[in-house]
This record gives C-alpha cells, sequence and structure tokens, in this order.
C-alpha cells in the first residue's frame, strides 16, 4: 500500500464517473512530462511524518511554505521566520492535525489544518490562522505530496547517465563530479553518499543541464560538509535523493535516510525516501521534501529555489 493509495479512493470515484476526461488528463500529464507540481509550493515538506524545527529557522524568498501530512508540525521559536503558510492534515485519519508555534516563532501566511489546534507561545504569530479543514491550503499539500510520489516514481525508472562506485569522502577531501549531458537530463546513480566532516563534493554542469544524484543507500554530511554547484549549474536544477522507501505507512526511521549534520552546506533540492534528520547550522539552497518524518536542529536557514527545471519521463505503462 502506498501512502497516498487511500487520498486517491475520492478522485477515482470522481474519474469512474467521468472517465474519458480523465484519461484525456491523464494522457496529458504523461505527454507534458512529470514535474514536481504543487511540491514546488514548499520550502519544507514531511510526508507521513512529523516536521519539528529547531529555533531560529530562517527561511527565505517567495511563499516558502511548510507542512506535513498524517502528522504535526512544530516551529521552534528565537525569532523563527516562515516567509509562507504552516499546513497540517491527517487526511481521511482526520481531523486532528496541530501546528504549534514556540515563543517568539512567526509564520508569515496562514497557519492551516484540518481542524486540530493551533497553539501560539509568548510572542508568537501567524498572519491567520484557519482551522476549518476547507482551506485550499489543504488541497495544496493534498497535491503536493501527490505529485512528490508520482515524480519519484519517474525518477526510479530513469536510466542512469553515470554510475560511479559509492561516494566516501574521508574528512576534508575533495570530489568533482561532472555531468555528461549537455543541456539536457544527467541521472547520476551511486550505491551511497558518505562525505566525512568539512568534505566537499562539487556537482560541474552547464546552466542549461539538470543533475538528479540518486542512491539507493544514505545520504550522509558530516560536520562542515558540502555539496557545492560549479559551472553554471543551478539549485533549482539539481534533485539530490535518497530512493529506497518502504511501502505504506511507517513511523520515522531510527536512522534517517537522509542526514545532515551540524553546519553542513548543500546546494539543491533534497529528497529522502525514509526521514530526515538536521543538526544545528544546516543551510540548503534549494528545498528539503521527505517521506515520514523531518527533524531539525536550530539555525536552519533555507534558501528557497525549488527544483522547477525538471520535466521527467512518465514510467512505462
Amino acid at each position: 500500500m502506498t501512502k497516498k493509495s487511500n487520498r486517491w479512493e475520492s478522485r477515482a470515484i470522481s474519474c469512474l464517473s467521468v472517465g474519458v476526461w480523465c484519461l484525456a488528463l491523464a494522457g496529458l500529464a504523461n505527454a507534458q512530462g512529470t514535474t514536481l507540481g504543487a511540491a514546488a509550493d514548499f520550502a519544507v515538506l514531511s510526508d507521513a511524518g512529523p516536521l519539528v524545527l529547531g529555533n531560529h529557522t530562517i527561511m527565505t524568498g517567495v511563499a516558502t511554505n511548510v507542512g506535513a501530512t498524517y502528522s504535526n508540525v512544530l516551529i521552534g521559536g528565537d525569532n523563527t521566520l516562515i516567509r509562507g503558510d504552516a499546513i497540517a492534515t491527517l487526511f481521511e485519519l482526520g481531523p486532528g492535525a496541530t501546528i504549534r508555534l514556540s515563543n517568539q516563532a512567526h509564520v508569515s501566511g496562514a497557519c492551516v489544518t484540518d481542524g486540530g489546534a493551533i497553539t501560539l507561545g509568548v510572542g508568537a504569530a501567524c498572519g491567520s490562522q484557519d482551522t476549518t479543514n476547507t482551506s485550499p491550503d489543504i488541497t495544496l499539500i493534498g497535491n503536493a505530496v501527490d505529485q512528490e510520489e508520482n515524480f519519484d516514481q519517474a525518477v526510479s525508472c530513469l536510466t542512469p547517465t553515470q554510475s560511479p562506485p559509492a561516494i566516501n569522502l574521508a574528512a576534508s577531501k575533495t570530489m568533482t563530479i561532472t555531468d555528461t549531458v549537455p543541456n539536457g537530463l544527467n541521472v547520476i546513480s551511486t550505491p551511497s553518499i558518505t562525505l566525512g566532516g568539512s568534505a566537499v563534493l562539487t556537482l560541474q554542469g552547464g546552466i542549461l543541464d539538470t543533475v538528479i544524484l540518486e542512491t539507493p543507500g544514505t545520504l550522509s554530511l558530516g560536520y562542515g560538509a558540502k555539496i557545492v554547484l560549479q559551472g553554471g549549474l543551478m539549485p533549482q536544477n539539481v534533485w539530490i535523493t535518497t530512493t529506497t522507501e518502504p511501502a505504506g505507512f511507517n513511523p520515522p526511521a531510527t536512522t534517517p535516510s537522509v542526514f545532515l549534520n551540524n553546519s553542513s552546506v548543500v546546494f539543491g533540492s533534497v529528497h529522502g525516501g525514509y526521514t530526515c534528520g538536521l543538526g544545528s547550522g544546516v543551510t540548503i539552497t534549494g528545498a528539503m521534501i521527505c517521506d515520514y518524518g523531518i527533524t531539525s536542529g536550530p539555525n536552519l536557514t533555507v534558501h528557497f529555489a525549488p527544483a522547477t527545471g525538471f520535466s521527467l519521463p512518465a514510467c512505462p505503462i
């Protein structure tokens, strides 16, 4: 069972009544390619797990929405600033998802739940609040996690353009991977990615290149380690993903598939197939989308640059 199976039941019923129209839309989507769709509207998104952001989380950019499905959102204080909406829903298991803002946390947009409580600490504030379960944000986050799963599936069907051995950099070591498909889609698949303290992995490509760095294993960055870009390659054209995801609903993993240690830096969007853990002072230029939960330490900075550069072929039927 996938996480979205229940979410799609109502849509399937609707499609039965207008089958030709639904088939036409499906064909059009395949012709246009698979994108992140509504998931690109989120700076941080947790599907089927809690979203916990530490104190003094700062997000820059336009409409930096954050959200969690099938769980709750906890936003740390100490002048945390979310420049968008905060959304929590349990979908068919709800209502009851909650949002809590600690002291001096600020959400400039709306705080939206499916009926659960919104709790504000001292000096905390939301631009507005909605617990009616009728906000368009509930539809938005549903579309986002569905499209993210479609995108994950499309990634899993791609043929690698490069298959380097496991990336395992010792402390302070460096490595550069240069893509091989100019002005096109590059899929770099490796068994695992481990960077020791202060190690630097450089992805090199042109301004029109798109790069998927994929591993069925884990992505682990040590203290102060970095994934950086060179040659004009842009963060919105880079997707770094751990693709192993268990079926059905699962609790957060004890050992996350993505772990970014204190003061690590990533250019590009990060996707975790099974839980993401972040230390203190992590900086991401891109976005973070993870399945089964995201837990971040204090001083997270997200310079929102959504991965809008991708249009992937759908998996063969």
